[in-house]
């Protein structure tokens, strides 16, 4: 008996199994079954068969297949089939949820406030470092004009401020502001011949940008040669001299004229008459008259000289109301320290002159002829001291 048959029927037996109950639950023929147990594998049929019947009856009495396979095939001679191989399942990888915790959330949160102040100190700095931006776009560059009023035009920072001087003169237009898309137009009085402009800008953070253009006034005249406008000026005489005091421009013209242009300032006519005072730099002074209508202009000029052994502080209210107080050589000037209305205007005179103000950005100085522009920001208090050069 083979050593196989013998262990299929000791485990047969063991079990208290017959081998007819053994062929009927296996559903194996009983003389195959008694084959298998006696060794007799001439009775079998072909190897892959046989196999298959030794599986289900080593499954059906609990006994390792593969090694009574291996069994059989030495007893029968046949090359042992190599053993099955046992795959083992990929165990799934758990991906765990990241938890914020201490040790996390502060060194995150450090690294979030160091960005922020980072971007903060970038901020600041493009903010402060980088002068705003200013472009006259009308006139785009040095130009020719043949009216005397011009409309500059322009675009820059929504909240800057800009201020417009024209050469000689000079012709100040200060503390204009933007529209909310920052365009900006400035109605100018140009001079026969060059006419200088300098254009400035004035941030929040106190950056100032500039740009310059020439605008050359070339008035038509009438065809004859002649005057085309009729002009007198009866002040200033010629080489007058003006100390610690404006200057009277007075003069006559003709009815069709509205205005005439002194310096570059404009100053209207009156039924032929026009009068206006002005306070010029130290030094000599050319005062230039243009009237102009429909059919040309005419130019008058006078040469004067002005002398300032005082403080002379001309103060000027524009853009809203402004609380002032002037003290002169240590007193309080009489009439001030009240609020003054948009467009009032004082002058004072004194060895020391000091001006303060409730609002600074509405209350502009013109110390000794030269234009200091406004005395600083909207609602500022600001108090400034002039003494006598």
């Amino acid at each position: 008996m083979s050593k196989l048959g013998e262990i299929l029927r000791a485990q047969r037996e063991k079990r208290g199994i017959t081998l007819d109950q053994a062929a009927a639950d296996t559903r194996i023929r009983e003389k195959f079954l008694k084959a298998l147990e006696d060794g007799d594998y001439m009775s079998l049929p072909g190897a892959v068969y046989t196999k298959g019947f030794l599986r289900n009856y080593a499954e059906y009495l609990d006994l390792n297949q593969d090694e009574l396979v291996v069994l059989f095939h030495q007893e029968r001679g046949l090359t042992a089939p190599e053993p099955a191989r046992r795959f083992e399942p990929i165990k799934p990888i758990i991906k765990r949820p990241f938890i914020f915790t201490p040790a996390v959330l502060v060194p995150v949160a450090v690294l979030a406030a160091v960005v922020l102040f980072v971007g903060y100190l970038y901020y600041q700095f493009t903010s402060f470092a980088v002068a705003p931006t200013l472009d006259v776009y009308d006139p785009p560059t040095d130009a020719i004009a043949q009216d005397a009023q011009f409309v500059l035009k322009g675009r820059t920072t929504a909240n800057g401020r800009v201020t417009v001087q024209v050469f000689p003169g000079p012709l100040t237009v200060a503390d204009i502001r933007p529209e909310s898309d920052g365009t900006f137009s400035v109605p100018l009085t140009l001079t026969t011949g060059a006419n200088h402009v300098v254009v400035e800008v004035l941030d929040q953070s106190g950056k100032v940008s500039r740009v310059n253009r020439s605008i050359l006034l070339q008035p038509q005249v009438a065809a004859s040669g002649a005057p085309a406008v009729a002009l007198t000026l009866d002040e200033p005489q010629n080489g007058a001299r003006y100390e610690n005091t404006y200057v009277s421009i007075v003069g006559r013209t003709e009815p069709s004229v509205n205005s005439v242009v002194v310096n570059g300032a404009t100053v209207p006519v009156s039924s032929g008459h026009f009068e206006a005072r002005f306070f010029f730099p130290a030094g000599p002074t050319e005062i230039t008259v243009i009237a102009q209508n429909a059919v040309g202009s005419v130019t008058l000029k006078r040469q004067v000289s002005v002398v300032y052994t005082s403080a002379v502080v001309q103060v000027f209210v524009k853009g809203g109301e402004a609380w002032i107080q002037a003290t002169v050589d240590g007193t309080i000037a009489a009439g001030t320290g009240r609020l003054y209305k948009d467009g009032e205007t004082a002058t004072f005179t004194g060895k020391t002159v000091a001006i303060r103000s409730g609002n600074a950005a509405a209350t502009q100085v013109t110390y000794n002829g030269v234009y200091q522009g406004t005395m600083g920001q909207q609602g500022q208090i600001a108090e400034k001291v002039y003494t006598a050069q």
